[in-house]
């Protein structure tokens, strides 16, 4: 699996606010810092499936 630069950099970026516009939405108590993370994980983990099913 080949990622450029540019889709991590985009992928931390926009995963980073998902996360943060959650907690925002959510009112969550798990906190904005593990939110943000997850945010970021899950956008790494959805760009990869990207790359691989070449879209």
């Amino acid at each position: 699996m080949h990622l450029n630069g540019v889709g991590w950099i985009a992928a931390i970026i926009v995963g980073g606010l998902a996360g943060w516009l959650a907690e925002m939405v959510m009112k969550s108590n798990t906190g904005i810092f593990m939110n943000i993370i997850m945010g970021i994980v899950g956008a790494i983990v959805l760009n990869a499936i990207l790359q691989a099913l070449n879209i």
